[in-house]
């Protein structure tokens, strides 16, 4: 067929009946890849802002893991970039040697980068369930065996995931530059089978994205809160699920690329969905941490409407005294305590006048106002009903 590099046609034989060789997907993939990673800067900026609402001092590890996470991930994006440049999303018999050539180098850098993206994300997100969970009591894995197990299960796989990877790629041909010059005529080399072996990755990387997304789902049963917001926490945690369906998708095209002729279109896909997965990822890892600033305007709202009925609003650390009355005191659903807060909140439902009022905590356990240990540090908003103040 005429325009077809004869060196092309030579490797991978002529061109299917059909096939329009003006066809391309790249351009597609390239703006998918570059908005929704535009979407996880923009979760990462206001991740910053919200943990620094309170101060610098607010940041955790995994507020810098999901920022190299962030970083990688630009970088995998480049490399998607680059590689749409050189004929990936285009069909094979429309480029040529050289421009394959390059393509195939960029083919063998991906993986170094992909594996750095998604192990920084996942340990982000890891990191931020020990941080929610944390009791402060000891260790933090022995509340629940199936939390701990899942958790160290996660952890162990990422850990090793970019380990595995950097290895075999470094000795996946010899001599190295074989990986891409094995389609120029280059015989004195060899290769393991790489297609081969990102797939069967690629699996393992989907089983752990799954392990990740439910391992937090124990924890968040045994929460103290009603179902509503229960629901509302694994929903959020859940929306990570689109990392899955990425893996999957990627996983199709990693199998289509063992068997395929025309591997330069069957690349763009698989790039563009490389490249997809961490930026959803870091969306997913950014949203558990936004419910201050949520809660901040559903307090703001709160407060107009309580205002307008004519209720007090009393800060219980300012004003201790006051447990004396017998009065009645309502915790409003907008004063709901983070999940990565280890401070706790309580209800008076009325005391004598000589102080021996009861304390209620969230799950219903009461206790003496005298008794030992129980420390309210932060400030809750009550309403006070002045019906039923004596």
């Amino acid at each position: 067929m005429s325009g077809v590099d004869p060196s092309i046609e030579l490797v991978f034989g002529p061109p299917a009946a059909g096939v329009d060789l003006n066809e391309s997907i790249t351009a597609a993939y390239d703006i998918v890849s570059c908005v929704v990673l535009g979407i996880a800067a923009a979760a990462v900026c206001l991740r910053f802002y919200v943990r620094t609402m309170r101060g610098a001092n607010s940041l955790a590890i995994d507020d810098w893991f999901v920022v190299l996470g962030l970083v990688c991930t630009c970088a995998l994006v480049a490399t998607t970039l680059i590689a749409g440049a050189y004929g990936s999303g285009t069909h094979v018999w429309a480029t040529t040697l050289p421009r394959l050539m390059v393509l195939l180098k960029v083919v063998f850098a991906e993986p170094w980068v992909y594996a750095a993206s998604v192990t920084s994300t996942k340990i982000s997100i890891l990191l931020l369930y020990r941080r929610l969970f944390y009791t402060g009591e000891g260790d933090m894995l022995v509340i629940n065996r199936i939390f701990t197990i899942m958790y160290w299960v996660a952890i162990s796989f990422t850990c090793a995931y970019p380990i595995i990877m950097w290895i075999v790629m470094a000795a996946a041909c010899r001599p190295l530059n074989f990986f891409w010059m094995q389609y120029s005529g280059a015989t004195e080399g060899k290769c393991i089978d790489t297609l081969m072996f990102f797939l069967v990755f690629g699996i393992v990387n989907m089983i752990n994205d799954v392990i990740i997304l439910i391992v937090p789902i124990p924890r968040i049963l045994k929460l103290h809160m009603n179902k509503r917001k229960k629901f509302s926490v694994a929903g959020i945690m859940l929306l990570g699920s689109f990392v899955c369906v990425a893996s999957i998708v990627r996983i199709y095209y990693l199998t289509l690329l063992t068997t395929a002729v025309d591997i330069s279109f069957i690349l763009g896909p698989a790039f563009g969905w490389s490249s997809l997965e961490p930026s959803v990822a870091i969306i997913g890892a950014c949203l558990p941490t936004y419910a201050p600033l949520f809660r901040g305007i559903r307090n703001k709202d709160s407060n107009t409407g309580t205002s307008q009925k004519g209720s007090h609003h009393i800060n219980l650390s300012q004003t201790p005294n006051f447990l004396k009355q017998q009065s009645h005191f309502r915790i409003e659903e907008s004063d709901e305590v983070e999940l990565t807060s280890k401070k706790s909140y309580f209800q008076s439902t009325g005391g004598s006048r000589d102080g021996e009022g009861s304390i209620e905590s969230e799950d219903g356990a009461r206790s003496s106002r005298d008794a030992r240990g129980i420390t309210v540090t932060s400030q809750v908003e009550v309403v006070r009903d002045v019906a039923n103040v004596v």
